[in-house]
């Protein structure tokens, strides 16, 4: 594999940082999704200099364009088909990557699928034994087109490694342990970190079974791992070493390890709310600013913090939660304080402008038991059609009645549906209200409008400037 000019520089700079970075993803699988003018003037305004796209974007990418903002794209598993030969990954790139950086577009990385050696998370998708396959024909595309700069790689979560609490036993699966070695080898000639997608809060939960103090910068439990003569107090560090001792032991101790996913949920988990993902955000950030690192990997840790927005599309199938990791609700407000410069700020970031939000209108159950097989065909349909994560174990809503969590359902359904009328029939069981239904820390949401639906319709909606 050769390295050109642009790849040399790329790797130089990466060796050289001395402060650590932090960007934030955006996935877009919403009802509710944000126009993308407002997303580049949230990143500008709260000074986030990195984005990655957890797509290829290219019917939004050119927004982007002259704004510096280093952009991330991904080839997701389902596309590989369409890369898997040398004349169609010329295609791709010349399309996804060429025309936007020809545009002004500040394309730095393409991911090549998400988590590809996952157990369970991208399973039914991931096409492993493409895999690298994708990766070389991309790689070399870029190459040949000038865009040797532009790093290709894949990202992987912590399931890659055998299950263990000790980070010095970590070593890959053996399953995909022949898969590991290659990626890494190619990650080492193209001197490209290994990217680990990574959420303490499952871990701590699923894997560790210890307390969920554990997860935080600032644990107020006994809890630690001792692991020779390094004790580890929370999981962040634990984890990022676990994986550098599995790289370790592959050959590579001096790979980079960047962080392409970490957040904290705010609903549909335990321990999944707004106070322990401002607390842990709070934590992260001024362990990042500190630069020292983790006892393997002492200096500035490259972050991406996972998400932007919620995403009340995403399969539920993979938990309640994935829905809800976004520092921002879907309607642009910020959920809780957060300061992206690193300087520990107590303060809110900027909320988004020109969100464009539906009349103060909700459906809900008008109370009509007296048919429950009825009743319960329309709140599954609600459910099945709407975002009703919320109502689940350990969500925000779980608490409710069995009435108001007919509402819930109704009224998810009722705004997905743009407050259409019809959408709140429901037989008879539905009835239109005024009066916000919300109960406690349960909010029932009102619908905002992309751009494309203001059109044809009336006044009464309110613009946010």
């Amino acid at each position: 594999m050769r390295l050109n000019i642009g790849m040399c520089f790329m790797v130089l700079f990466m060796a050289t940082r001395v402060n650590s970075f932090v960007g934030i993803t955006w996935g877009r699988q919403q009802s509710q999704q944000l126009v993308p003018s407002m997303v580049v003037d949230l990143l500008l305004q709260n000074k986030i200099p990195a984005l990655r796209l957890m797509t290829s974007a290219n019917d939004i990418i050119e927004i982007f364009s002259a704004t510096n903002i280093s952009i991330s794209i991904t080839l997701g598993h389902q596309t590989f088909n369409l890369v898997n030969r040398k004349d169609l990954a010329y295609i791709w790139v010349n399309d996804r990557v060429k025309e936007p950086v020809n545009k002004g577009v500040n394309i730095v990385e393409v991911t090549i699928g998400s988590e590809p050696f996952s157990r369970s998370f991208f399973r039914e998708t991931a096409k492993t034994y493409q895999l690298m396959n994708v990766i070389k024909l991309v790689r070399g595309a870029l190459n040949d087109m000038g865009l040797g700069y532009i790093r290709t790689t894949t990202s992987h979560g912590m399931d890659v490694l055998k299950l263990t609490k000790i980070p010095s036993e970590a070593d890959f699966r053996d399953d995909i342990k022949t898969l590991m070695l290659e990626s890494l080898e190619f990650f080492n000639q193209t001197g490209t970190p290994f990217l680990l997608n990574m959420f303490p809060i499952q871990m701590v939960r699923e894997i560790l079974e210890c307390p969920m103090e554990f997860a935080f910068f600032d644990n107020k439990s006994e809890f630690k791992i001792q692991d020779g003569n390094i004790t580890y107090r929370n999981a962040v560090e634990l984890m990022i070493d676990t994986v550098a001792w599995a790289i370790t032991k592959a050959g590579y101790p001096n790979m980079k390890i960047m962080i392409g996913q970490i957040g904290w949920p705010t609903d549909g988990y335990p321990h999944a709310n707004i106070e322990n993902a401002r607390r842990f955000h709070k934590g992260l950030l001024k362990f990042l600013a500190s630069n020292k690192g983790t006892p393997l990997r002492p200096g500035p840790i490259d972050v991406f913090l996972h998400s932007l927005s919620d995403e009340n599309e995403f399969r539920a199938i993979f938990g309640a939660f994935q829905r809800h990791w976004g520092i921002y609700e879907a309607d642009g407000n910020p959920k809780y304080k957060i300061d992206f410069s690193l300087q520990d700020r107590d303060i809110y970031p900027t909320q988004a402008k020109g969100i464009v939000t539906m009349p103060n209108r909700w459906c809900k159950f008008d109370g009509d038991n007296s048919d429950k097989d009825l009743v319960n065909k329309y709140y599954n349909f609600a459910c099945q059609e709407a975002d009703c994560t919320r109502l689940e174990k350990g969500g925000s809503c779980d608490g409710l009645s069995d009435d108001s969590k007919i509402s819930y359902a109704f009224n998810a359904y009722f705004q997905k549906e743009k407050q259409k009328v019809e959408a709140c029939d429901f037989d008879g069981l539905g009835e239109i209200t005024a009066e916000n239904p919300s109960v406690g820390n349960c909010e029932f949401p009102i619908e905002i409008l992309a751009l494309q639906d203001q059109i044809g319709r009336d006044t009464s909606i309110s613009i946010r400037i």
